[in-house]
């Protein structure tokens, strides 16, 4: 049984029952997390698995992982509806003083209270997101979804993605500089890399409307918090608003800091940890993967006694190799697939090891395979209950 490290807390009650259990261990076979950081020291040889439960893998090595042959798992898009929700939220929050008129009216004593708080109400005008320019910069799950309220909202939209989509809801623009320069509200929603990592700077927050609101639900790094307060305080635009907390933003009048909501709603939270455990699940059991980070998806039914697993460097000879050795050591190859990513790729072998003696130094001699990261025996679950699996 597969042991595996729960970093956060998941209920997999329905999900372990004899494939995996919860340990705490310094050398688990998998680890489930959400966004807490994941230690390098638990990256061992033993680590076949990181599953994260959300979409940000940023607090993972994702590159000492893949080195390491170790998958890793997200779960794009469970959280999606819940963050476009708590962006329009935001919206609207941003374009009427609610929590204001809210407290204001809380504190209202004596008589007549619906004229006192009548008599007040001008302090407490707002703006209609009716005909307002809404500027999303990254148009994946979240952003599309985003797109189609606002334009049902009545709102101009428009957005910028690295890969223009076909949407009929947004019009795209061709650089993200000319998203800021006519859009009332932007809304930061793209992923963290090397490319995208400080994009918001001095010099882009000159190019904003002066009574423009920036929304950051994609990640704190994309924004320079120091340009981002600098420009604040020039009035360059009006407000930040962010789900990513930082020390250097408190207490500023323009800035309006929440505590990562994006995800955290019952429906998402629940969705997401169940895709989580049901991917880890099936991956520890039959070497399937759906959404990993560092490598391919693959899915092949398992109609054979067992499987072999590789995760490998590209090369053109690296099946020819792997054959080599299966004919060497007798063994029948019934079905198999491959696919690439990058400079890494991943196979899965049905074959039959029944008549097989030496399946350790089998193991020995397909991980000594140039390119080889990792090699795994799975046993059908379907046709022996219990078994040994590496």
């Amino acid at each position: 049984m597969y042991q595996v490290k729960a970093i956060d807390e998941f209920n997999v009650s329905e999900f372990a029952g004899n494939v995996f259990q919860l340990k705490d261990t310094s050398a688990p076979d998998a680890i489930l997390v959400r966004s807490s950081k994941v230690p390098d020291e638990l990256i061992t040889p033993h680590l076949l698995l990181v599953s994260r439960s959300g979409i940000g893998t940023n607090t993972i090595n994702i590159e000492a992982c893949t080195q390491n042959g170790t998958a890793v798992f997200n779960t794009p898009g469970a959280n999606a509806n819940a963050v476009k929700e708590l962006v329009i939220q935001t919206l609207f929050a941003s374009a009427r003083p609610l929590q204001s008129a809210i407290e204001h009216t809380a504190s209202l004593t004596g008589d007549h209270l619906q004229q006192q708080a009548e008599a007040t109400r001008y302090q407490f005008i707002g703006n209609e997101l009716y005909g307002k320019t809404i500027g999303i910069l990254g148009l994946g799950a979240i952003g599309q979804r985003l797109a189609d309220s606002c334009y049902h909202l009545g709102m101009q939209v428009v957005g910028y993605n690295r890969s223009p989509k076909n949407l009929q809801s947004v019009q795209q623009l061709e650089t993200i500089d000319e998203v800021l320069s006519i859009a009332d509200f932007v809304v930061l929603l793209l992923p963290l890399t090397e490319t995208t990592e400080g994009i918001m700077n001095a010099e882009r927050f000159r190019l904003m409307r002066k009574n423009a609101v920036l929304l950051n639900f994609g990640r704190g790094e994309l924004v320079n918090n120091q340009a981002v307060i600098a420009a604040l305080d020039q009035g360059q635009f009006s407000r930040y608003i962010t789900d990513f907390p930082a020390e250097e933003l408190q207490d500023h009048d323009h800035i309006v800091m929440l505590p990562h909501l994006g995800g955290n709603t019952v429906e998402a939270l629940s969705k997401s940890a169940n895709l989580t455990l049901q991917n880890t699940r099936d991956f520890l059991e039959t070497g399937i993967i759906r959404s990993s980070v560092n490598f391919p998806t693959a899915d092949l039914p398992f109609t054979s006694p067992n499987r072999l697993t590789f995760f490998f460097t590209s090369r053109a000879a690296f099946w020819n190799d792997i054959s080599a050795v299966l004919r060497q050591y007798h063994v029948p190859v019934l079905e198999m697939m491959s696919n690439l990513r990058d400079d890494y790729g991943y196979m899965i072998v049905n074959v039959d090891l029944t008549a097989t003696d030496q399946t350790q130094q089998l193991v020995d001699d397909l991980q000594a395979v140039s390119g080889t990261l990792r090699v795994r025996i799975l046993n059908n679950p379907s046709e022996l209950a219990s078994g040994s699996n590496s």
